[in-house]
């Protein structure tokens, strides 16, 4: 009877078996989208340990030695081993070179009143004329044709204008061409003498007097080849400016592969142009330019720059990503945490670029040691420090998404069988991949590739929780089988998301997987609703949850019932304030304790993974969910969503996520044994005694009442 019994259920369950198959297709295409991503990023492991320029030429000035000096220092150590690797540029300002000595600026009042001191005349001048568009890309250096001029009939110096004073002709070319190119103001260029024949180059503008100190003023081509000659790669950062058009354009951005630049970044909170109405023609010019000098541009970590999503998807997101210590974050950091979250970020973040600042006052000895220090803790991460790499060039496929579409539909209808539906089951699925295919069809393929990974990282979690837990308890073996196994469908959805993400867009971090909190929620959510549907109809239907939630609302409430539930609701709030991309802060003990797990581990495993829901989970699956025990099974499911969250964070490279969630189950296990053993002898001693003494209160309790009543 029992084998006939087993016969008919297996005829019922025949329609599992396709849906098991679309799941299978769609993990083995995403496996390949993986395998193709990890061969990409094995590439990347490198970055440019870099320093910025203007610090590092002030840094040397405190120190009594020139540049070259202090680069010949700080390029190589001791033992004659490349040091810093790079040079972030950052586009000076004309108050910049004023404070260097390389120019003045003065107001009307003030050039007047230094012509009647000084003797000073004017021997020439020559006042704006049109310019012709340019035929092409140029940048504002020596080799930038000078703008035609027309000769000035009377010259003369305007009280309510302001004045650049040059000491060569080249560098006051340079500076009226950026006033001509950036600006709309009126310029004039005069040459002035005095009676020991003395030549002063000026520069005549009704720029205001402010604007005119903070206006970009382009690049050295001396510093530049400077910076090369010691065999550093140069990273640029441009300054916007008001006047944006595709002569500027072409003026700024035209020749800045000839300076030797590897990459361009924006200096700016708002890159140039993107207030104006033609933002979009213009990001379109100025993509073009980086592309046909094949250089790519740059992402600074944590400064959100108006604009450059949409620049960047213009280049195609040909970048590399900056990672950068701010002066004002400088200070508040030890050298030793400094190191730390260096060796994180090109580790664990895949950062092209590390921007380290020279801390104020150190002597240039102690720059070395300083600067070695992150050089060496970078490299013990398995990172080199000598090169520059783009963001891997990975493009989405279209098979894997319709692979992983099907994947998520077939585990959709899984999901919905498990509580009971029918033809429901099958029909929302369905209405689901509708969506997706119209969406694809008026091509917004990117909707569907961000509903679809959502739905994976709910279904598959909650797939392999549910299926997995029961009431009754297993042996210690089977329990660690079982927790391995609600791993790997767990890891079915974070399959789906990397093949149906993994992109240069995602991989770059400009975009980002959407719904973190709803996909670290809807499986806890779906696991408590799966639960007490088990247990009602264990129990003999909905009407038993009526009646214990009947019963729960009568109850006296105790202080020991308010303590456990401002707990519970304490524990959800740090749960999800410590999920997604941004978390609440970290104790200086937690710090220490995570920095000895990377330093041990190499990639640190999720404390909450492995030191609390992976332990939890074993367990229930040990002692089973019986009685009230049922709410564990979702503190232990908190480390499978974890896990495939882990997997959400694409710019995060593949092999660091891997290794993460194989420490973390590791360790879970282990110690998921150790809590075992605790709860089942001292645990289990314990409880017996506080039965024993519930026992005698109970009694007590009794014989007073007795005695009270007669």
């Amino acid at each position: 009877m029992s084998s006939l019994s087993n016969s008919s259920n297996n005829k019922r369950e025949v329609w599992r078996w396709p849906l098991y198959l679309l799941i299978a297709v769609g993990v083995l295409a995403s496996l390949a989208v993986a395998g193709e991503r990890l061969a990409a990023e094995a590439g990347s492991k490198t970055t440019l340990l870099s320093l910025e320029w203007g610090q590092l030429k002030d840094n040397a000035a405190r120190n009594g030695c020139t540049v070259e000096e202090a680069l010949q220092k700080l390029t190589k150590d001791e033992a004659g081993r490349p040091l810093v690797s790079g040079v972030v540029y950052k586009e000076p300002m004309l108050i910049d070179w004023q404070n260097g000595g390389y120019l003045q600026v003065q107001t009307g009042a003030q050039l007047l009143n230094d012509v009647r001191v000084g003797g000073w005349e004017i021997v020439e001048s020559s006042s704006d004329a049109q310019t012709e568009p340019l035929e092409v890309f140029n940048n504002n250096n020596n080799n930038m044709p000078n703008l035609p001029v027309a000769a000035e009939a009377e010259p003369q110096i305007d009280n309510n204008h302001n004045y650049v004073l040059c000491y060569d002709e080249e560098q006051q070319q340079l500076v009226y061409n950026n006033l001509q190119y950036k600006t709309s103001a009126q310029n004039v260029l005069y040459t002035m003498e005095n009676a020991e024949e003395e030549l002063l180059f000026v520069v005549g503008t009704t720029y205001p007097y402010t604007d005119l100190t903070s206006l970009g003023i382009g690049f050295s081509r001396d510093e530049a080849e400077l910076i090369q000659s010691f065999g550093l790669g140069l990273v640029l950062q441009v300054r916007s400016w008001p006047s944006v058009d595709e002569q500027s354009l072409d003026f700024v951005f035209g020749d800045l592969r000839s300076l030797g630049a590897q990459a361009v970044g924006f200096n700016d909170n708002d890159l140039p142009g993107v207030q104006q109405a033609n933002w979009p023609e213009l990001s379109r010019r100025m993509a073009d330019i980086l592309q046909a000098q094949k250089l790519p541009s740059m992402s600074i970590e944590f400064f959100k720059q108006t604009g450059l999503q949409t620049f960047l998807q213009k280049m195609d997101y040909n970048m590399v990503r900056m990672h950068p210590v701010s002066e004002g974050e400088l200070p508040k950091l030890s050298d030793t945490r400094l190191q730390e979250r260096f060796a994180l970020a090109a580790n664990e973040r895949g950062m092209d670029v590390m921007l380290l600042r020279l801390r104020s006052g150190q002597s240039l000895e102690d720059s070395v040691e300083y600067i070695t220090a992150v050089r060496d803790a970078i490299q013990a991460k398995g990172v080199t420090t000598n090169r520059m790499t783009v963001v891997p060039d990975m493009q989405g496929h279209g098979w894997a998404l319709w692979a992983a579409l099907a994947a998520v539909w077939a585990g959709g209808v899984l999901l919905l069988k498990s509580f009971g539906l029918r033809k429901t089951a099958w029909l929302l699925p369905c209405l689901g991949l509708v969506l997706a295919a119209g969406l694809l069809v008026i091509g917004r393929g990117y909707l569907t590739q961000k509903l679809a990974a959502l739905a994976a990282v709910v279904i598959f979690p909650y797939l392999g929780v549910a299926s997995a837990a029961r009431p009754e308890g297993r042996s210690l073996a089977a329990s660690i089988l079982t927790l391995c196994r609600i791993t790997l469908v767990s890891l079915i959805g974070a399959a789906l998301v990397v093949g149906t993400l993994s992109e240069r867009s995602y991989m770059s971090a400009i975009n980002v997987f959407s719904g973190v909190k709803v996909g670290q929620l809807a499986p806890l959510l779906l696991l408590m609703i799966y639960l007490l549907y088990q247990i009602a109809e264990e129990h003999g239907g909905a009407g038993y949850l009526l009646v214990g939630c009947w019963r729960l609302l009568q109850k006296k409430v105790t202080i020991g019932l308010v303590l456990l539930a401002g707990l519970a609701a304490a524990m959800l709030l740090y749960y999800m304030l410590r999920t997604g991309n941004t978390a609440v802060g970290v104790s200086d003990l937690e710090r220490s304790f995570r920095a000895f797990l990377d330093k041990v581990l190499q990639v640190r495993p999720r404390t909450k993974e492995f030191m609390f829901a992976h332990p939890i989970m074993l367990a229930i699956l040990y002692f089973g969910y019986r009685k009230q025990l049922w709410p564990f099974v979702l503190l232990g499911a908190i480390g499978q969503v974890s896990l495939v969250n882990t997997f959400e964070h694409l710019h995060t490279p593949l092999a660091v996520s891997l290794v993460r969630t194989g420490n973390g189950l590791v360790l879970g296990a282990l110690l998921g044994v150790v809590l075992i053993y605790l709860l089942k002898y001292p645990g289990g001693w314990l409880l017996r005694k506080g039965q024993e003494v519930a026992r005698l209160a109970a009694e007590a309790d009794a014989k007073e009442e007795s005695q009270r009543v007669g």
